[in-house]
């Protein structure tokens, strides 16, 4: 499998330069990150929620290191967000390889949210809906991509990266 058709099709009509880096076949984007040699705060993890309450999807992006915290999301985004099953998935992303979600919900017409620390980065990488590739935009490309859908906090660190903390490693300076 290959880049999603329905996510190079939204590439190519919104003008925007992107660059695929290959990486081993993986399950997760924190996998991603690492397979790619690339820190798992620049790598996006796409997370897709439905409203309990009307049914309606929305698609949550993080940094891979980071799991959403529903709560914040359910301040600002949705009245009742719950994980969307994983049979629901393949229908809502009928091109990409199971669990391999773009974070361009653009391409799909989703409902967005996503977590302010991914504006701090130069350049960041999304999952290219395979579990081989990823792909990588700019700054600049990503606000003008993303800065029309809300964004707050709604994401912390994952237990399993909390252990990485540069502060650890620093001795919290």
């Amino acid at each position: 499998m290959s880049v999603a058709n329905r996510l190079t099709n939204f590439l190519s009509v919104s003008q925007t330069d992107y660059r695929l880096v290959p990486h081993r076949h993986t399950h997760t984007a924190a996998d991603s990150a690492h397979a790619a040699h690339i820190p798992s705060a620049r790598v996006v993890k796409s997370v897709l929620l439905r409203d309990r309450w009307n049914g309606r999807y929305l698609m949550a992006l993080t940094p891979a290191c980071n799991r959403v915290d529903l709560g914040w999301v359910r301040g600002g985004a949705a009245a009742d967000p719950v994980l969307a099953r994983e049979s629901e998935l393949s229908e809502v992303f009928p091109d990409c390889a199971l669990g391999a979600v773009p974070g361009f919900g653009q391409a799909y017409h989703l409902d967005m949210v996503w977590e302010d620390e991914l504006s701090e980065h130069a350049s960041l990488f999304f999952e290219a809906g395979d579990h081989q590739e990823l792909i990588e935009i700019e700054h600049d490309d990503f606000l003008c991509l993303f800065d029309g859908f809300p964004h707050a906090r709604i994401s912390k660190p994952s237990k399993s990266f909390e252990a990485f903390s540069p502060w650890a490693f620093w001795g919290g300076l």
